[in-house]
């Protein structure tokens, strides 16, 4: 992947993504249809193969009807399209008052992140700066700014670009018109997202949103991403009673379409998978999932990817729940700034000669660890640690000091925020830890003595009275890992799950305050029973006796019934499949 290509995120739409679009939103050979970031013209070219296809016989097709906007000169290509208008503009500048009305709006718009932006090693016309700091367009460097400010103000800043294109992109369509974009699927859970999905309720009818658990579309972008199609709407009443559904596809896009792709058959053959998108309650096949949710339920700070993965019993009520923030705190390991020069290994320590009070046993990431009592022989380096009243005078740590000063350490970013730049601050000891990305092994191990660590892993801080071996066994049940796959984000193509502090607080479990003794014993008995052995890959641990026997304690104290753990079980074991097949699959580019 180029470092232009990173930077605009500009990326071919396969045809199986391009058709199953174009036949939500282009109906009729006469429609027309924008491509607000249209690149080399792929999408383009397919809708007037599309066109093409649903003109009757002996009619010839409607002359001004397929649109193409495209800022990368060297990407536009959609002029050598017969019938195509190709605009070589930034989009966010066009004045959608001087096109008519489109019927559709559609497209693959850019995958940058706002800090790519700059990036580009030319110093051509697209490097533009993102945004405009003040209402009235003003240049920066020489350029306008790819975004005005009323587009900059409407979402937050660590929305990706392609969010925007959604909110201008409305103002092209027509009452009833269509949107319909590939897009990356991080918006659906998290916080930032949540101005998106609000404009998205006030303004549409939100048709589906589609995601494969099989495949990733653009595999060269390690993202995953979803379709989502949208119908204009000014009515609050159609809106509210419109229903959205969230689609799982569990076969290859290209085996669920039955006609080949040259096929003039091909769009009867996407209508009829649409029709199996759009049923009009909950449905499930062995190709296909889908969930029907009304759009007046649908809560904008709600996680939508969540509606999509989560099993029938978390459409229920549940017994004795509550969010995990309650009864403890989750804190993040150092964020140094600079790692390579923080983070120690011997040969630095024995070059340097730094004494033994300004280091620490450092463990930066759970993934070597196999038992669930931790201690300092899992740490594989050392953390510079130094406390601000250290005497420093003629120690090998201050000659550490100013060499790292002659590197320029204590102006990265991080390093200049703290006073002095190198005073990490102690971490108080931990009981508990937790990955901040999960591959396929969910586990808490248990300290059993105070460990230094990195931003990669969490610490739990619980609430005076908790026995600290009651939350090590929930937090190791298969509830907890199934929570936490609800609750945590998979938009990197990788298929690593994350969780932010903020997600882990809100998953829902049992208060262990609430705890009768008898259950604490049993639950501290189970605990210590799993922990004699290695810690192995969620999936072939489920039906082990031991984990078996913690699972089902849990399961008793929420007040699961023999079908809702079952339940339980092979969402979990979806998950992580899921998470595994797609990370490995291929793209269909």
């Amino acid at each position: 992947m180029t470092n232009k290509q990173r930077t605009w995120g500009q990326f071919a739409t396969p045809t199986d993504v391009a058709d199953l679009i174009l036949g939500f939103c282009l109906r009729r050979p006469e429609n027309r249809l924008l491509d607000p970031s249209c690149g080399d013209g792929a999408l383009l070219k397919r809708a007037a193969q599309w066109q093409s296809w649903l003109a009757a016989d002996g009619m010839g097709l409607a002359p001004d009807t397929l649109y193409g906007v495209e800022l990368d000169a060297e990407s536009a290509g959609g002029g050598e399209i017969p019938g195509v208008t190709l605009i070589r503009s930034n989009f966010f500048a066009l004045d959608p008052a001087v096109f008519p009305a489109f019927d559709a709006v559609v497209g693959n718009p850019p995958y940058t992140r706002a800090e790519w932006i700059g990036r580009l090693d030319s110093d051509a016309e697209a490097q533009l700066p993102l945004f405009s700091e003040v209402e009235r367009p003003v240049q920066v460097d020489g350029h306008q700014p790819l975004l005005p400010h009323h587009l900059r103000v409407a979402l937050s800043r660590r929305a990706g670009l392609y969010t925007h294109f959604f909110l201008h992109g409305f103002h092209f369509l027509r009452e009833g018109g269509r949107l319909g974009f590939v897009v990356p699927n991080g918006w659906l859970d998290v916080a930032y997202g949540r101005e998106l999905k609000q404009f998205l309720l006030d303004h549409f009818r939100i048709l589906a949103v589609i995601e494969s658990t099989v495949e990733r579309w653009f595999g060269k972008t390690g993202v995953n991403t979803c379709i989502i199609i949208l119908e204009r709407t000014g009515d609050p009443e159609a809106r509210a009673a419109n229903r959205v559904r969230f689609a799982s596809l569990h076969q290859p896009l290209r085996h669920l379409l039955d006609a080949d792709a040259d096929d003039s058959r091909r769009p009867a053959a996407v209508e009829q998978f649409i029709s199996r998108l759009l049923p009009p309650a909950d449905r499930r096949t062995g190709s296909l999932s889908v969930r029907v949710y009304g759009q007046g339920t649908l809560e904008p700070a709600a996680r939508w990817g969540m509606l999509r993965r989560a099993p029938e019993i978390h459409r229920q009520s549940a017994h004795n729940l509550g969010p995990l923030n309650r009864w403890a705190k989750v804190q993040r390991g150092y964020t140094t700034g600079a790692n390579d020069y923080f983070y120690l290994d011997q040969t630095r320590l024995d070059d340097w000669v730094i004494e033994p009070e300004y280091h620490r046993p450092l463990l930066k990431s759970l993934r070597g660890v196999h038992s669930l009592r931790l201690d300092r022989s899992a740490c594989t380096s050392e953390c510079l640690t130094i406390p601000l009243e250290a005497r420093l005078n003629g120690t090998g740590a201050a000659a550490y000091l100013a060499w790292g000063i002659e590197q320029g350490i204590h102006r990265r970013r991080t390093c200049a925020g703290r006073q002095p730049w190198y005073a990490l601050g102690k971490q108080p000891p931990a009981p508990i830890f937790l990955a901040k990305g999960v591959w396929q092994r969910h586990f808490a191990p248990l300290a059993a003595e105070p460990i230094t660590v990195d931003q990669q892993i969490y610490r739990l801080f619980l609430t005076p009275g908790i026995d600290p071996e009651v939350a090590a066994a929930l937090l190791n049940s298969a509830w907890f890992a199934l929570q936490c796959e609800m609750s945590g984000r998979v938009n990197l193509g990788e298929g690593v799950l994350w969780l932010a502090t903020y997600e882990l607080g809100e998953v829902e479990l049992p208060n262990p305050r609430s705890l009768d003794s008898g259950l604490a014993t049993r639950l501290v008995q189970a605990f210590r029973q799993l922990a004699e052995r290695p810690v192995v890959e969620t999936i072939a641990d489920l039906n082990r006796l031991d984990r078996w026997s913690l699972d089902e304690l849990v399961f008793d104290w929420i007040g699961l019934v023999p079908a809702e753990r079952e339940t339980v079980r092979q969402a979990l074991i979806e998950c992580l499949t899921v998470r595994r097949e797609r990370a490995m699959s291929g793209s269909l580019e």
